[in-house]
């Protein structure tokens, strides 16, 4: 933490501004190493002799004779997720800090907590302002929300009084929030305070509970998203139900009431300018769901957020109970017990099943001054393995035990490289390990070594093997200064291997400004005017030099600088761009009426629509246009990845027609095949465009036709394969028979599959809801107790349950609920109600077999079992192929068939038995392949 010995609290910057303790400053690492990326911004914790060292694995290289800061790091909300953001001012709070020179730190900022700015919008706008509401933990890849110690009230009053006294904000998690800063509880038994985890609340009387004061105690608390009621609530309850008091509704909930929503208006808001209160350093300690009140009172207890404890069977070990360990251990006796949950030693790379639930201790040898005297010898002969190989300490071992030393040291020094069992995998394999590294994205032993037919300690094993090889051909590139440029090659972010900049710059004398900035003479060495690479203005004193990310040689002072401290560069015009852009198109009309040919001006880019599923602009950013067709759509509501996103992006629609992968006649199998009786009754208004809809969005299905993706939402029985691209449509053979006789009542049409009413029995195709005007969106709901299998909850806005799609007919009031609109976006998860439903509701396990295998096995369950024939010689008659996977023997003639009827020799009808006790003709009796049987259906 904070260094006692050190008494400097102050120092100045190359700018002039003096820096102190608890100060927000902008740090920056040397051009090369930061490769163009914004400064960091950091607070001072304190300051080090000039002689301190960097912590291990920091990027800092003082002069020796420097100031050196420790800092505690924020980060972006870039370097946390991939997702944009507009807020550009938004930081995350952290416990990571860092050691740098005075002279990387390049100025002064000011970050404060959401809730100690009074207005925000005014302090956003101030420069070098920033603010932070979250706190995100590196190591867990968790965000956390952080709250000031002073509104937390259910706590122990000797535990509130020591945080106050020590930290200025907790850091919990989201669900902690709202139990934290309501009114202090205490179990109704035995008076004592109740907190979260020890704690349940019964539902009717809102009374608390310990769960060891129950009687009997209770296991654990109910899961996520169910209700719990004490044993008078639940006997009054049954009461109830049966005398017809209480009455089961559907009328949606949300987590948030009115009485949350009152609490969350009365925060409290410190407006001073006063410092935050630190404890060694640091304003901020975890207190959430694995934190024990009383541990706060130490002051050595660890600050940091814990996910949860890994001491158990589903974790490294099976910690036994005092018992077991003082049970006498009798000399050459290993106790083995049967069973994996009970199985607590597994060798590493193995699973219990594929050795039997045997033991993985092997007592090879005793430790004695013969046996070290034997390995040390033993370890100094030339071997094809390296002396720490584990192979050849195991068989070293083994051979002394059951040869004695004598022969086991020949024995040694005749081995071959055979004897040590080397793993080596052909070049075909290590293909195969390769690309499924990069398709899983690191290495899945199990799954690999399935592929493979090896074991998963083999494919381990290698997989070491394969990276120091990997790491060996980096090193020997960068040693002679080439690029490296592999999926798998070291970044300058994750400490690896510095890059070719770092290394060119290494022997140079350049300070970090002129890297960074250009000099004076840069304007002069250009054979014609620098132009601002995001503004292109041609007007400023300084130029900054342009990130890797930015196609340019220079930016002027406002976007450099803007870029370096927010993050985020403006592509908007400069005034003086704006007038030259004038005055060359002035120009080149007056050269074209002298010379009596006018240069015709090229009309200006069409204006970039709307999104055509939910017709809105913003984020504009996310918007992507098909390069063909002129589709324009946001990337949420569409499944557009972000490495997709670009000038380049092509509709599925219009790649299909270049793969042809698809049926070329883009039609929703689950919509009827005319919508007229719909669309005709629409009144548009004159001149409104409609080129494209929310029906334009059509997705691929896993027969090679296509579905809205407003109908897979919709129907239950369809899914996705991948809910990130919201494709492929899967499932649509499962759709009930009931669904497709039924009568839409709005098309009246039986054509497609219909979905009822959320509220009554009326049925309707989800498309000519959606044309109709109907409401439509996402409901939340409680999880019903008691009832059987599994239930997803999920999270969106302030409503927190299982969500649900529905559908209301113009019959029903809906005023008094909460119905989230499918493209209304939440901020936090920055995902629209539709994406949110698909990935929790309607994606397909990626565990869950191949696709075909899916479809195998969802037409085994109508298509009929039959017996394949060999030897047989049939012919379709109406298509007159050989070849067909069943064969049907169907009477009659296909419907717009042309009837050849045949008649005997007293000019009547040729009629035999059919087995019914009706009599058919001859000719209508006949075999049709799998594919012309649907003609007859």
């Amino acid at each position: 933490m904070v260094s006692q010995g050190y008494q400097t609290t102050q120092a100045k910057l190359a700018n002039g501004e003096v820096v102190a303790q608890n100060d927000h400053v902008y740090v920056s690492l040397p051009w090369s190493e930061r490769d163009g990326t914004p400064y960091n911004i950091a607070r001072i914790i304190e300051f080090l002799p000039p002689n301190t060292s960097p912590k291990k694995g920091s990027r800092a290289v003082g002069s020796g004779s420097e100031l050196m800061v420790r800092l505690s790091l924020y980060y972006r909300p870039p370097d946390v997720s991939l997702r944009p953001i507009n807020d550009f001012r938004l930081l995350f709070a952290a416990i990571h800090t860092d050691i740098q020179p005075l002279s990387n730190v390049r100025g002064r900022c000011y970050v404060r907590h959401k809730d100690r700015i009074e207005d925000l919008l005014k302090w956003k706008k101030l420069p070098d302002h920033f603010y932070f509401v979250k706190f995100y933990d590196p190591y867990i890849k968790r965000d956390f929300e952080v709250i000031r110690t002073e509104a937390v009230t259910n706590i122990p009053l000797n535990v509130k009084e020591t945080l106050l006294s020590r930290y200025e904000y907790l850091v919990t998690e989201r669900e902690m929030v709202s139990d934290l800063t309501e009114a202090f509880r205490s179990c109704c038994v035995c008076e004592q305070w109740a907190s979260y985890q020890e704690s349940v609340r019964c539902e009717a009387c809102k009374k608390h509970y310990h769960m060891k004061c129950l009687n009997p105690p209770l296991a654990g608390k109910p899961a996520k998203g169910y209700s719990w009621f004490c044993l008078s609530c639940s006997i009054q309850r049954h009461k109830d139900v049966e005398s017809e008091k209480y009455r089961f509704t559907m009328n949606g909930s949300t987590t948030t009431t009115g009485k949350n929503k009152q609490k969350a208006k009365e925060k409290i808001i410190a407006t001073d300018a006063r410092p935050d209160v630190t404890f060694r350093g640091w304003p901020w300690r975890y207190f959430g769901v694995f934190t024990t009140p009383e541990d706060v009172l130490d002051p050595d207890d660890a600050i940091f957020p814990r996910a949860a404890t890994r001491v158990g069977s589903k974790y490294q070990a099976n910690v036994p109970s005092w018992e077991e360990q003082e049970r006498p251990h009798v000399p050459g006796v290993v106790e083995v017990e049967a069973g994996p949950s009970r199985h607590g030693l597994i060798e590493r790379g193995y699973d219990p099943g594929e050795r039997k639930y045997e033991s993985s201790l092997t007592l090879r040898s005793r430790p004695s001054d013969d046996l070290n005297s034997y390995m040390d010898e033993v370890r100094s002969f030339k071997l094809p393995v390296p002396s720490y190989d584990v192979e050849r300490l195991n068989l070293a071992i083994d051979s002394y035990t059951t040869m004695g030393r004598e022969k086991a040291t020949q024995f040694m020094r005749r081995t071959k490289l055979a004897d040590f069992k080397p793993i080596h995998f052909s070049d075909k394999e290590t293909t195969i390990f390769e690309a499924e590294l990069e398709r899983n994205g690191g290495l899945e032993t199990h799954e690999t070594a399935k592929i493979l037919n090896r074991t998963p300690a083999e494919v381990l094993r290698f997989s070491y093997i394969w990276k120091n090889k990997q790491l060996f051909k980096e090193n020997e590139e960068l040693r002679l200064h080439h690029k490296v440029s592999t999926s798998h090659a070291r970044q300058n972010k994750t400490l690896g291997a510095p890059s070719l900049g770092k290394i060119r710059a290494a022997n140079t004398d350049h300070s970090d400004d002129e890297v960074s900035l250009y000099g004076s003479d840069f304007t002069k060495k250009k054979d014609k005017d620098v132009k601002c690479a995001a503004c292109s203005t041609r007007l400023s004193q300084v130029w900054w030099r342009c990130p890797r990310t930015v196609q340019g040689d220079a930016m002027c002072e406002d976007c450099g600088s803007n870029y370096r401290k927010y993050g985020v560069i403006s592509f908007v015009k400069s005034e003086d761009s704006k007038k030259e852009k004038q005055k060359e198109a002035t120009l080149k009309k007056s050269k074209g009426d002298a010379s009596g040919t006018a240069t015709p001006v090229p009309p200006p880019p069409p204006k970039l629509p709307p999104c055509a599923n939910c017709k809105k602009m913003e984020p504009k950013a996310m918007m992507a246009r098909c390069k063909n067709c002129t589709y324009s759509v946001h990337a949420g509501c569409y499944g557009i990845p972000s490495q997709d996103m670009g000038p380049n992006w092509e509709c599925d629609l219009c790649i299909n027609s270049k793969s042809e992968e698809n049926h070329l006649e883009p039609h929703c199998v689950l919509c009827p095949n005319d919508l007229t009786p719909i669309t005709s009754k629409i009144k548009k208004k004159p001149g409104q465009q409609a080129d494209f809809d929310l029906l334009s969005a059509l997705k691929p299905t896993e027969g090679r036709r296509w579905a809205h993706i407003l109908c897979s939402t919709y129907v239950p029985e369809v899914g996705f394969a991948d809910p990130s691209r919201i494709k492929t449509v899967e499932g649509v053979m499962e759709v009930s028979r009931y669904k497709w006789e039924n009568q839409c009542t709005l098309c009246n049409q039986t054509d497609g599959a219909v979905i009822g009413c959320t509220d009554c029995e009326v049925l309707f195709h989800p498309a000519c809801a959606w044309l109709s005007g109907l409401k439509m969106g996402f409901e939340f709901s409680l999880a019903k107790p008691g009832r059987h299998g599994t239930v997803t909850v999920t999270k969106f806005k302030d409503s927190e349950g299982v969500m649900g799609p529905g559908v209301w007919c113009k019959s029903h009031d809906l005023s008094e609920r909460v119905i989230y609109d499918l493209w209304e976006m939440d901020p936090e998860q920055n995902e629209t109600a539709l994406q949110t439903y698909i990935s929790s509701y309607k994606a397909i396990p990626p565990h869950d077999s191949f696709p075909l295998l899916r479809k195998a096995r969802r037409l085994e369950h109508f298509l009929p079992l039959v017996e394949i024939q060999q030897n047989q010689n049939i012919i379709c008659a109406d298509c007159q192929i050989d070849v067909s996977p069943l064969w049907h023997d169907v009477v009659g003639s296909a419907p717009g068939s042309v009837k050849n009827e045949r008649m005997d020799i007293d000019g009547e009808e040729q009629v035999v038995p059919n087995g019914n006790g009706k009599r058919v003709r001859v000719e209508d009796r006949k075999k049709v392949c799998h594919l012309c049987s649907f003609r007859y259906q």
